[in-house]
């Protein structure tokens, strides 16, 4: 397999990649129950002005990214999560020209996105932004999203084969000056060429949900920044090791962040009640069932795994548990961090109400104990 191209250093002048300690984002705003399967009735729902005064107070609170999820139905079930949400590259590039600093996020499933497309999308974004956004690209799942693009269904292997090939074109079309002809197994291009070029040098930061083994030969290969799924402290360093041991195979670095979902009160117990309430007393059964069985393979599950990834699903969304009191969740953020790990996606089950608290109560705890470090007025603004 060659190596992919373009693999030098990243652009380390901006937030996203600053020495300043934990980084954080702001994860799934632009879908409706984006915190968990469940039909408590506090749960997220989306609107334009709520997602850009959400983006603007993560912004004004030193948060580093903000990254949507790419869907196109929901779980249906009694309450349909993740049923509404904002295209992401069309609602990236309208926050890139109402935020200043933060790094905007698309998310593009590769099979549904052509190439050529995304390559130009994402260069205008960043046009827009000055030099601020991301692509996270996502090897796609959920058969009946993808009927409904007309493409075909691809095993998990050959899904991240074809993802591979679509970022060869994607990164080649940002720098390359002249046309270029592509050939691989899945994708082929006659002619390939995009101007203007990204702002952004080498290239915008690449993003990747790196959830299987096959998932971390492509971040290790590609990403700037890999996300891993994890709900055990232990696994998490371990995980950690292996993707940025992976990535210096190719000789690379990449940045491992996790997906985080925050439940807070005033005191753990409180939290870990309201955890459970979402898990089983306002559980959407059917649409845990279906996000299981479409999105994560829960049919070829052990029935014991099932069950445990069933509440994580209705509770979080599967992310890393953050339960607790404010000064828990600081503590168990600082765990992560000493674990090795770089960022936090997070998701809460209510952002109007969860996202203040945190920045209130949550982050000064953080800076206090040096997990997190104020940006210097020429990193703030670069």
């Amino acid at each position: 397999m060659p190596e992919a191209p373009f693999s030098v250093p990243r652009n380390n002048s901006g937030p996203l990649f600053a020495d300043t300690g934990l980084k954080l984002g702001l994860f799934g705003i632009n879908v409706t129950s984006a915190g968990g399967v469940t039909a408590f009735p506090d749960r997220h729902e989306i609107g334009w002005e709520q997602n850009l005064r959400l983006v603007r107070l993560a912004e004004d609170a030193g948060f580093e990214a903000v990254i949507p999820y790419s869907r196109w139905r929901g779980f249906e079930g009694r309450t349909n999560p993740w049923g509404s949400s904002f295209e992401p590259y069309t609602w990236a590039a309208a926050l890139a020209a109402r935020t200043s600093r933060i790094t905007v996020f698309t998310t593009s499933h590769c099979l549904t996105v052509p190439p050529v497309m995304a390559a130009k999308q994402i260069a205008t974004i960043d046009a827009v932004s000055q030099g601020r956004v991301g692509l996270n690209v996502v090897a796609g799942w959920f058969e009946k999203e993808l009927r409904m693009f007309g493409v075909e269904t691809l095993d998990h292997d050959a899904r991240y084969g074809y993802s591979e090939e679509w970022l060869d074109i994607v990164l080649r079309l940002w720098g390359e000056p002249e046309d270029f002809d592509y050939h691989g197994r899945w994708l082929t291009m006659n002619g390939g060429y995009s101007s203007p070029k990204p702002v952004q040098a080498p290239h915008p930061p690449l993003m990747n949900a790196a959830f299987s083994p096959r998932g971390h030969q492509l971040a290790a290969r590609y990403a700037d920044i890999a996300f891993v799924a994890t709900t055990d402290l232990t696994a998490t360093g371990k995980k950690v090791r292996q993707i940025q041991e992976l990535a210096a195979g190719h000789g690379r670095e990449l940045s491992v962040w996790v997906t985080g979902s925050v439940v807070c009160a005033d005191t753990d117990g409180e939290a870990r009640r309201l955890a459970e309430r979402y898990a089983t007393v306002d559980a959407d059964e059917d649409a845990v069932r279906n996000a299981l069985d479409w999105t994560m393979g829960g049919a070829h599950l052990a029935p014991d795994q099932r069950a445990e990834l069933k509440r994580s699903v209705a509770a979080t969304m599967g992310g890393y548990p953050l339960i607790g009191s404010s000064s828990t969740i600081a503590a168990q953020l600082a765990d992560l961090a000493a674990a090795g790990v770089d960022g936090v996606a997070l998701t809460w089950m209510n952002y109007e109400t969860g996202l203040p608290r945190f920045i209130a109560e949550v982050l000064p705890a953080l800076e206090l104990a040096g997990v997190r470090r104020p940006l210097g007025p020429s990193l703030a603004t670069a």
